[in-house]
């Protein structure tokens, strides 16, 4: 199997670079998306506390992430 010798290295560097363009654009989306739940949650059960809008729910939510993210490679 040939996987890229013959392809020059600027070209092997912007398919790696349009690949990984697109996996952060991707996950950015796929944030956004899971962010409107929280922030529906947040101001269901908080709402006369303190609101919040979009950005801060996509905030909370990477927070969320970061905190109780389950950090492995997947094994058991």
């Amino acid at each position: 199997m040939n996987l890229g010798k013959d392809m020059p290295i600027l070209a092997r560097f912007v398919d790696l670079a349009t690949t990984m363009l697109l996996v952060v654009a991707i996950s950015a989306i796929v944030g956004l998306i899971l962010a409107w739940p929280v922030q529906l949650l947040w101001n269901y059960v908080f709402g006369s506390l303190y609101r919040i809008n979009f950005g801060q729910a996509w905030g909370l939510n990477v927070l969320a992430g970061i905190l109780f993210g389950i950090a492995g490679n997947g094994k058991k």
